[in-house]
């Protein structure tokens, strides 16, 4: 058993196959070696880490995820029914928990969160992005233009 302790002091036990879904926990163990101390992640929240280890649980034996990033960016009906529901969540915490996922070195949660996200911008424009995301909008009036320039002659 592996034990992870989260940034505010909850406590995890996941067996090898879960935590090394993490290449992250995989280096710290094998370098260690067997350990009876929890290890400490200081950028993951008790509340974040539950949804890791819930999405590394039930894919721990799942060895299609390592072959299968190509396909679901080019065709997203190859994502399983579990995963799109994993990922029915507000956006903070999907964000939270891409950012828990990428700390983590989880290569296949990474780029689930990062689709999910990509399929949800697809259909919003500029506007409801940075509304959405809470991104500021700083570029001058001249710089807007010449970035709409810049688009037109790539199309």
């Amino acid at each position: 058993m592996i034990r992870l302790q989260s940034s505010d002091g909850r406590l995890f036990a996941v067996d090898e196959k879960t935590g090394f879904m993490s290449t992250l926990i995989k280096d710290i163990v094998t370098d260690l070696g067997s350990t009876s101390e929890p290890i400490p992640l200081p950028n993951v929240t008790g509340e974040i880490l539950v949804d890791v280890v819930r999405y590394c649980r039930y894919h721990k034996d799942d060895a299609r995820l390592s072959s299968s990033v190509p396909d679901i960016l080019q065709d997203d009906s190859l994502i399983e029914a579990w995963d799109r529901k994993f990922m029915a969540m507000p956006d903070d915490r999907m964000l939270k928990v891409i950012s828990a996922a990428d700390y983590l070195n989880i290569e296949p949660l990474v780029d689930l969160g990062c689709l999910a996200v990509a399929k949800i911008i697809r259909t919003l424009s500029v506007e409801e992005i940075r509304e959405r995301y809470n991104v500021v909008d700083d570029f001058t009036p001249e710089q807007r233009e010449q970035i709409k320039k810049e688009l037109e002659r790539m199309k």
